[in-house]
C-alpha cells in the first residue's frame, strides 16, 4: 500500500511539474504592457529601452491607446517610418521543440493592404506571415492568432519580428507572443498517467 500510494505522489509532482514547465510563457513582457507609458503611441529608435525585455532591432512605434491592443493595453507598429524589428533572447533546450504564437493585424490608417512580418529564430529558422486590413479599424483592429514552431540548436535563441513593409509607417501589428515548450512524448505519456492516477486518487477518497 505504501508504495502505491508513493506512485500516486510522484503521478501528483508529475502533473504538476509538466503542467507548469510545458505550457509556461518563456517570453518576457509578452503583451509589451510594461516599460515606458507611450501615451498615443510613441517611436522608438534602435537601442531603446522603453519596452521591458525586448531590444529594438531597427525603429518601431510602441502603440498606447492610439488603436486597440489584442491583450492589455498596448502593442507594437513593426513599421516605425520604415521597416523595424524587435526581439528577444529566451532560454531554450537544444533539441525541443517551441511553440510561438503571437497575434497579428495591421496599421489601418494606409497602404499597402496587405502587413507582412517575417517571425524568426535567430540562426535556425523562420517564416512569414500576411495580414489583410481590409475593413479593419483602430477600435476593431481584427487581430488574428498566428502559430508558429521551432526546434532549437543552443541554449539561447533570440526570438526576432521584422516589418516586410518598407518605406512607410503603417506597419503590421504585434501583441500577445508567446512561446512555449512542446513536451517530448514520453513526458505527456507521464502526464496522462499522472493525471489519470490523482484523478482516481481523488474519487477514491470521495468515497
Amino acid at each position: 500500500m505504501r508504495g502505491f500510494r508513493n506512485i500516486l505522489i510522484v503521478s501528483a509532482i508529475v502533473v504538476t511539474f509538466a503542467g507548469s514547465s510545458a505550457w509556461a510563457n518563456l517570453v518576457v513582457n509578452g503583451s509589451f504592457e510594461t516599460g515606458a507609458d507611450p501615451g498615443s503611441f510613441k517611436t522608438l529608435n534602435p537601442g531603446a529601452t522603453d519596452i521591458t525585455g525586448w531590444t529594438i532591432g531597427s525603429q518601431i512605434d510602441y502603440i498606447g491607446t492610439y488603436w486597440q491592443a489584442s491583450d492589455g493595453g498596448r502593442s507594437i507598429d513593426l513599421s516605425g517610418y520604415s521597416a523595424g524589428s524587435i526581439q528577444q533572447d529566451i532560454d531554450t533546450v537544444v533539441g525541443s521543440t517551441y511553440n510561438v504564437t503571437f497575434d497579428m493585424a495591421g496599421n489601418p490608417d494606409g497602404l499597402p493592404t496587405i502587413k507582412q512580418l517575417v517571425v524568426e529564430a535567430i540562426g535556425v529558422d523562420a517564416q512569414a506571415f500576411d495580414f489583410n486590413i481590409t475593413g479593419a479599424t483602430k477600435s476593431n483592429m481584427g487581430w488574428t492568432t498566428m502559430q508558429w514552431s521551432f526546434v532549437a540548436n543552443a541554449a539561447t535563441t533570440t526570438l526576432k519580428f521584422t516589418s516586410l513593409v518598407g518605406d512607410t509607417g503603417w506597419g503590421p501589428a504585434l501583441d500577445n507572443v508567446n512561446v512555449s515548450v512542446v513536451p517530448a512524448p514520453g513526458a505527456l505519456a507521464l502526464l496522462g498517467i499522472g493525471t489519470t492516477l490523482v484523478g482516481w486518487m481523488r474519487r477514491r477518497k470521495a468515497l
